[in-house]
């Protein structure tokens, strides 16, 4: 007899994974015409503000489609040399700003009676029993049938090799010009013609209108910067590129992403599960998270579904995170960039310049086939790439 409990799924995290999560099983069910699984989120956060961005090429139909504020069909890498403009009507590249996430997250959750979002909640110890997960919070203990991870922190596994750990870490203003100065068709995605002195360096430019713009300093390098540099790197690149001196500052962001070939648990036990970056579903090479976050939440979402409806109370085996392939190809990238970081900008202008743009959206959201992977292979410089395949095979020649 299974013993009483609070939620058939208790999501540890209410930020993009574990709202996305909660969110894909209220879907799960009304797609499947069962009733809903009690879901409880606890997040510390006692209301949620615009604290950061999301974006990425759209690849898939996902629920917060509407919390979208802009799409471009236009990007562009440049190296200082070569500036390379592609273009992809299907599949948009596009912003989703954290505040209008959280409020279509909230109300969609605040429509269905089963789930639960508790803010100002922690959690400080997770213990599994036999048919149960046990969670002390700052509120009380909780008991759920499945517990999912999504707190900060990765969960690396040691492995006695040595292993790339590289941060991207960037500072972005959104800034509000005088006059025009923008090209609100063309997202600047990565700009190498800053100065390489302190690590691989890019700018990164979503440009809302003509006079405003998300503007990002970037750097992929072993450790973060003080605030003033990258604060510099914004206001000479605004001065340098569109001779703008005089604008207001609308918003601030800044982030760390590790980018590190070390593999990550995804479960912590059978009955405690790891979503989000904690369970690796960001790609490594890049960064990006958001659309891998609702693939993984929708096939999720629909097992926890079928496991509540037919009364199992086995563990749930959660999918895969992010294809074997693609992980295996992030390490070789990420081992090369670590070695030969000034090559960097010329590698990202030629894989932007050789390959066909709808190939490039799907290899860089981990949705490329075994062709595709040739064939970006086969636009690096391939001696290279080659030789770092064999170097770094301690690194990839593992399971994900």
């Amino acid at each position: 007899m299974v013993a009483t409990v609070d939620a058939d799924a208790l999501i540890i995290g209410g930020g993009c994974a574990g709202l996305s999560l909660a969110v894909h099983v209220v879907e799960a069910a009304r797609r499947a015409g069962r009733a809903c699984p009690r879901v409880v989120v606890v997040e510390p956060r006692t209301a949620y503000t615009r604290d950061r961005t999301w974006c990425g090429w759209r690849m898939i139909d996902h629920p917060f489609a509407a919390a979208v504020s802009q799409r471009w069909t236009r990007w562009a890498v440049a190296d200082g040399q070569r500036r390379v403009v592609r273009a992809s009507a299907a599949h948009p590249y596009e912003h989703i700003p954290a505040d209008g996430f959280y409020a279509l997250a909230q109300a969609l959750l605040a429509a269905a009676p089963a789930v639960t979002l508790q803010l100002g909640v922690s959690a400080t110890a997770i213990s599994e029993g036999a048919d149960a997960v046990e969670v002390t919070t700052s509120a009380g203990p909780l008991r759920a049938r499945q517990v999912f991870d999504a707190r900060p922190g990765l969960d690396a596994i040691a492995t006695g090799v040595e292993e790339v750990e590289l941060l991207q870490h960037f500072v972005g203003w959104e800034v509000e010009a005088a006059r025009d100065c923008f090209d609100p068709e063309t997202v600047e995605m990565m700009d190498f013609s800053a100065s390489q002195a302190r690590g691989l360096h890019f700018m990164y430019v979503l440009p809302f209108s003509r006079r405003r713009a998300l503007v990002e300093a970037t750097y992929i390098s072993a450790s973060p910067l003080t605030p003033a540099q990258y604060e510099a790197d914004i206001r000479g690149y605004l001065a340098r590129t569109h001779r703008l001196t005089d604008f207001a500052v609308l918003f601030r962001e800044a982030g760390q992403i590790p980018m590190s070939t070390r593999p990550v648990r995804s479960r912590q036990s059978p009955r405690v599960v790891n979503i989000g970056l904690r369970g690796g579903l960001a790609k490594a090479s890049t960064g990006y998270a958001f659309q891998a976050i609702q693939s993984f939440s929708a096939e999720l979402a629909d097992r926890i579904v079928a496991r509540v409806a037919d009364r199992h109370n086995a563990p749930i085996e959660p999918p895969s995170p992010r294809p074997a392939a693609a992980v295996a190809m992030d390490r070789v990238f990420l081992s090369y960039i670590d070695r030969h970081p000034d090559r960097a900008p010329a590698l990202f202008v030629d894989l932007f310049a050789k390959l066909p743009p709808a190939l490039l959206c799907r290899f860089l959201t981990d949705r490329g086939s075994a062709l595709d992977s040739l064939r970006v292979m086969a636009s690096t410089p391939l001696g290279q790439m080659t030789a770092e395949v064999l170097r770094s095979r301690a690194r990839w020649l593992r399971p994900a």
